[in-house]
């Protein structure tokens, strides 16, 4: 019917293989709606590369990629703008008398104020609500995302396919308390109306295409194995960084040891893709430990950044020597000087230090020019 085909990728496997297929289904069924890949950048908690990983993949299968962001900052500004929100909610006394157990230091606010299992709003309003304000410019318009069912219960729960609530017009909006199929049903009785009224408002739909697909299916589509996983794994491990990356499709995080991709340093993740991320994003960790340790509060429940045995100084030296391999194999791209500086000025003192060498290869290349 010529509705936009949004894909959104997040620079993950799954995302990535949804990322071909619907490419070449597209192609091969003919649709005549516009066809392009979405992503929402949540800033520097992302992992190095990441956004390079997506528009190369774009580039080989000739797509657009348009990204989007929010406009007071990415994730870690996000954190801080709700602590410093939650404290001003919080009674002074009420503050004064809550301590943590666990570190000896006061609480600031009442709860915590990252996201959660129960408090997504970094999904909400970073990713969904920036990517709706995009495809609002679409009278008809399939977001396609790539979840699977296989990585837990309540995504086996989802639905296929159902209307996009928060941007379809308000006479195809579905019950909140649908269940996958009754999602479905009135999907396809949303198009049916939508075309009865001559195509009046706005059609907006969520495609879960790849909900069924198992992970050997997912590294198919990428024209490699969890075999070659594991083998590019042990190559890592052992120091042949190179080598391990060369030619492999998916990010290179997977090759690192990380089981899923999110951010850098997710709340969500598991204690093993903590460990990782932290390694591998030595500057990240110790900048969010720092709000862990000021406010009080842990990343996760119970579980403290803090906590996280590395040894920075050498962590660094590993991570700059990754780096260099990640430049040299074009994997990520040098930041240019107007990112550094304004990531100089709202980062905090005692992460600046971390950054120093970045900025200096930053400098000594724009005095070569």
């Amino acid at each position: 019917m010529g509705a936009a085909l949004a894909i959104s990728i997040s620079g993950g496997k799954d995302s990535d293989a949804m990322l071909r297929h619907l490419i070449a289904l597209h192609r091969t069924q003919g649709w005549e709606g516009k066809l392009f890949a979405i992503t929402a950048d949540l800033g520097r908690v992302e992992w190095p590369g990441t956004l390079e990983h997506m528009q190369a993949a774009c580039n080989q299968l000739n797509v657009e990629l348009v990204i989007v962001r929010r406009q007071k900052g990415g994730m870690i500004d996000r954190w801080e703008e709700r602590r410093q929100t939650l404290i001003k909610r919080q009674d002074a006394d009420a503050i004064a008398s809550q301590f943590s157990s666990e570190l000896g230091v006061q609480k600031e606010g009442d709860k915590p104020f990252w996201s959660s299992s129960t408090a997504r709003y970094c999904t909400k309003e970073l990713k969904t609500a920036e990517v709706d304000r995009y495809l609002r410019r679409f009278k008809s318009v399939v977001c396609a995302v790539g979840i699977r069912a296989e990585k837990s219960s309540s995504r086996a729960k989802k639905p296929h396919y159902q209307v996009r609530n928060d941007i379809a017009t308000v006479a195809l909006k579905a019950s909140r308390g649908f269940r996958a199929k009754e999602h479905e049903k009135w999907a396809e009785n949303a198009i049916a109306l939508w075309k009865e009224r001559n195509c009046k408002g706005r059609l907006a739909l969520t495609w879960n295409a790849v909900l069924d697909w198992s992970v050997e299916q997912v590294w198919e589509a990428l024209g490699t194995t969890q075999e070659e996983l594991e083998h590019r794994r042990s190559l890592y491990q052992a120091g042949s960084v190179v080598e391990a990356l060369s030619g492999w499709p998916a990010h290179w995080a997977y090759v690192s040891g990380n089981r899923r991709l999110s951010c850098s340093l997710c709340v969500l993740a598991s204690s093993a893709d903590i460990q990782n991320g932290a390694r591998h994003n030595v500057a990240t960790w110790l900048e969010l430990a720092l709000m862990e340790t000021q406010s009080g509060w842990s990343f996760q429940q119970g579980k403290w950044l803090n906590a996280v045995s590395i040894d920075s100084s050498e962590q660094l030296q590993t991570t700059q020597e990754v780096i260099a391999v990640l430049y040299s194999l074009k994997l990520v791209k040098h930041w240019n000087s107007t990112f550094v500086i304004a990531l100089l000025r709202t980062a905090p003192t005692g992460i600046v230090a971390l950054w120093q060498s970045e900025v200096h290869m930053q400098i000594a290349e724009a005095i070569k020019r």
